[in-house]
């Protein structure tokens, strides 16, 4: 059995339903998914948060110092994150607009503090607006934090336009704003400050061809790569452009030539790892790499795994992988534990986990997937279906699986 079998996403009945709101404990250290999402919730860390909001944590430890400082982390906040989380944890009263909007019992000191850099944020130099736009990024916060930010482009000052670029990076994630990080990305594409053109080489590539944009993806492909980044943040954004290098090459179909490109990043980011200036950042490079190795060739799953075990995303990468080698048990063990982790992409693990299960004659497991994707959204339309069908078939099969 192979991946085209396992459709990757359902039909939402109503794309702008709501997810329900289930049932949770009010209090945080007895609600399951609070464990695992409590750094959206308030700010709180986590030892069992998927990595990218287990930056959550050095981010808010700087802003209580007043530090100032770039950051180089990669992952930016879904829109509506939090709210998805809040709906499934069942915890409404932590449900909010803007960071302003959570009662004050219910704040933490991070909240707190991050509403008091909201209030100032026009004195903030461009360092620290950027660590504000994205802790508020993290909490899925983005419209707050494009409109906090305002229109900002490029004017030839470095640290504005370091700011410009994370700017951009946030619309670039917002629906209907790719085009206008895109014309930011081009225009620090030339940057005298070599890590901020590069940067803006693989943005452009990846925002590129998430806006199925070929020919301008292959613009900021064929920007040579210049010498002397040999620091380690150097490094870094040399790996990461070759990891969209390679994004790009398996989109046209060219799979030896993302191989290629795969290779030299993975040799950079043993460099990273072996002595790394901010462990979290080379962290999270490995992460990104290996699920495009997952991507491009159907290994890295338990590398994946074990470096984010508890990230929703990783856990779909890791079924994807395991779906692509015909290895559909597997895939639906991985399927599944990503859905029990909710939000939307967990909804969608049910739905592939569903899907596995009904290959394997299993159609038991097949409706409790089912059943458990529409407990997560209700307006999921094939999962709908399918149980409608089983019940009208008046047949249903346990198949166990060995």
């Amino acid at each position: 059995m192979s991946r085209p079998d396992i459709k990757r996403f359902y039909t939402r009945s109503d794309p702008r339903g709501l997810f329900p709101y289930l049932t949770g404990e009010r209090d945080l250290a007895h609600n399951r998914l609070a464990h695992f999402w409590r750094p959206v919730i308030d700010l709180s860390d986590s030892a069992v948060a998927p990595l990218r909001l287990r930056m959550v944590a050095p981010l808010v430890a700087s802003l209580a110092r007043g530090e100032s400082r770039w950051l180089w982390y990669s992952m930016v906040g879904v829109p509506g994150l939090r709210h998805q989380v809040l709906r499934h944890a069942g915890l409404p009263e932590y449900d909010c607009r803007e960071p302003g909007g959570l009662p004050p019992e219910l704040r933490s000191v991070a909240w707190n503090n991050l509403i008091r850099y909201i209030g100032r944020f026009p004195s903030l130099d461009p360092r620290t607006r950027a660590m504000v736009l994205f802790q508020l990024t993290q909490l899925s916060y983005v419209q707050v934090a494009l409109r906090l930010a305002g229109d900002v482009t490029p004017n030839g000052d470095h640290d504005h336009d370091r700011y410009a670029l994370e700017v951009a990076r946030l619309h670039a994630r917002y629906p209907g704003h790719a085009a206008r990080a895109l014309r930011t990305f081009a225009a620090l594409a030339a940057h005298e400050d070599r890590l901020i053109a590069v940067s803006a080489w693989f943005q452009g590539i990846g925002h590129s061809l998430r806006a199925n944009d070929l020919e301008r993806a292959a613009w900021f492909a064929a920007h040579p790569l210049p010498g002397g980044l040999d620091d380690w943040y150097g490094v870094l954004v040399r790996s990461r452009l070759y990891r969209a290098r390679a994004m790009w090459h398996l989109r046209l179909g060219d799979r030896d030539a993302a191989l290629r490109a795969m290779h030299h990043a993975f040799e950079l980011d043993r460099e990273l790892r072996t002595e790394p200036a901010e462990p979290l950042v080379a962290e999270e490079n490995t992460r990104t790499l290996l699920e495009l190795r997952i991507q491009a060739t159907g290994q890295g799953m338990d590398e994946l795994l074990a470096l984010d075990p508890y990230c929703v995303e990783a856990r779909l990468s890791a079924g994807d992988g395991y779906a692509s080698r015909g290895d559909l048990l597997a895939a639906a063990r991985c399927y599944a534990l990503a859905g029990e982790l909710a939000t939307g992409s967990g909804a969608v693990g049910w739905y592939r986990a569903g899907q596995c299960y009904h290959l394997l004659g299993d159609t038991g497991m097949a409706l409790h997937a089912m059943g458990r994707c529409l407990e997560l959204d209700r307006t999921a339309v094939e999962p709908r279906e399918y149980m409608s069908r089983t019940a009208g078939s008046g047949m249903v099969v346990d198949v166990r699986t060995p």
